[in-house]
C-alpha cells in the first residue's frame, strides 16, 4: 500500500534561449528574477532583457513570469525600441492578462507607441522624409481590442480615422469615424468624429460629382449630425452645406427636365421632371424657373403644328465614283 505522506512535485519544463547559452542561469524562477532585477538596477538593460526573457521561456507559468515579461517590455520602451516594446506588451496581455498588474498603464504605453508610429517621419535624410500614418492603424486597433472600455479607447478609434484621412483614404476614414459614433456615442470625440465624417464625404462628393450615392450619404450624415448635436458650434456650417447639397440634388432633376425639353416630341417627359423637382425640392431656388418652363411647354403644346417648309433649292447632283470620273475624262 502506498504511503499517503509521499509528496509528488512536477518540475516545470520550459525552454531556453540561444542568447542565454553562455549566460549564468539560476536554478529557480525566483532566483532568476532576483538575478535579472539586479542586472536591471545596475543599468545593464540589454543583459537584463536577456535574463528576463530566459525566465519567461524557462518558467512560463511561474509567479515571476508576468513580472519579467512586463520588465522586458518596459526596458525595450526605455531603450527606444518602440515596435519591439509594443510586441512584448502584447505578449504580456495575450499570455498573462489575468495575472498582470496595472493593466491600464500597459495600454497607455501601447497607445503612446501607436501615436509615435503615426507621427514619425521616415527617411528624414531625403527631402525631410515623409509620414505614413496608416502604419499606425494596426497598433491602435490592438489597443482597442485589448481595452475596448478603456478610457482612451474612443481617442484611439478617432486617431484611426485621422490616420486614414491623412493618408487620403477617405472611405476608410468615414468608416472609422462611423465606428466611433456607434461604439462610443457619449465620448468627447464623438461630435468631432461626426464632423470629420461629413468633411470626408464632402471631399468624396467633389471628387465624384456624378455619384448620387455619395451625395445621398453626405446629406444623411448632415441630418444625423443636426439631430444628434443640435447645439453644436458647427451647426451653421452644417446647415450651409446641407442647403448647398439640397440645391445640387434639385439641380440634377432640373437638368433631366432640361434634357427632355430639348428632345423632339418629348415635352410631356420634361414637364414630369420639372414637376418632380418642384414636389421633391419645394424650397429650391430653381422652382420659379421650373414653373416658367412648364408654362412655356404647355403653351407650345396647344399651338397648331407648323407645316414643314418646302425647299426651293435645286438638289445637288449625285456623287460619282472615282472610276466614273476617269471614264468621263477619257
Amino acid at each position: 500500500m502506498a504511503d499517503d505522506t509521499t509528496a509528488y512535485t512536477v518540475e516545470e519544463k520550459g525552454r531556453s534561449t540561444l542568447s542565454a547559452t553562455l549566460d549564468r542561469k539560476m536554478p529557480t524562477s525566483a532566483e532568476q528574477w532576483e538575478y535579472a532585477r539586479e542586472t536591471q538596477n545596475r543599468g545593464w538593460l540589454k543583459k537584463a532583457d536577456r535574463r528576463m526573457r530566459y525566465l519567461v521561456l524557462r518558467w512560463p507559468n511561474s509567479q515571476e513570469a508576468p513580472w519579467a515579461q512586463r520588465a522586458r517590455a518596459d526596458m525595450l520602451y526605455a531603450r527606444g525600441k518602440l515596435k519591439k516594446a509594443f510586441k512584448e506588451y502584447q505578449y504580456l496581455i495575450d499570455n498573462y492578462s489575468s495575472r498582470m498588474r496595472d493593466y491600464d498603464s500597459v495600454l497607455e504605453s501601447q497607445f503612446e507607441i501607436a501615436v509615435d508610429v503615426m507621427n514619425r517621419r521616415r527617411i528624414r535624410w531625403i527631402f525631410g522624409g515623409y509620414r505614413a500614418p496608416e502604419y499606425a492603424v494596426p497598433y491602435f486597433e490592438d489597443v482597442i481590442r485589448n481595452g475596448p472600455q478603456w478610457a482612451r479607447a474612443p481617442e484611439a478609434q478617432f486617431l484611426i480615422g485621422q490616420c486614414h484621412q491623412q493618408a487620403k483614404d477617405l472611405e476608410m476614414a468615414v468608416s472609422a469615424y462611423g465606428v466611433l459614433g456607434y461604439r462610443y456615442p457619449d465620448s468627447s470625440f464623438a461630435e468631432e468624429a461626426a464632423w470629420q465624417q461629413i468633411s470626408c464625404l464632402d471631399k468624396l462628393r467633389r471628387e465624384y460629382p456624378h455619384n448620387l450615392e455619395i451625395l445621398d450619404r453626405t446629406l444623411t450624415a448632415t441630418t444625423v449630425f443636426l439631430t444628434t448635436y443640435p447645439n453644436s458650434a458647427k451647426k451653421g456650417r452644417i446647415v450651409q452645406l446641407r442647403n448647398r447639397l439640397y440645391e445640387v440634388k434639385a439641380g440634377k432633376v432640373f437638368a433631366e427636365a432640361e434634357f427632355y425639353a430639348k428632345v423632339p416630341k418629348k415635352p410631356e417627359a420634361a414637364i414630369i421632371y420639372y414637376e418632380q423637382m418642384i414636389e421633391e425640392y419645394p424650397k429650391s431656388k430653381l422652382v420659379p424657373e421650373a414653373r416658367r418652363r412648364i408654362d412655356e411647354i404647355k403653351q407650345l403644346m396647344v399651338l397648331p403644328p407648323v407645316a414643314p417648309a418646302v425647299s426651293t433649292t435645286k438638289p445637288a447632283p449625285p456623287l460619282i465614283s472615282e472610276k466614273e470620273y476617269d471614264d468621263a475624262e477619257e
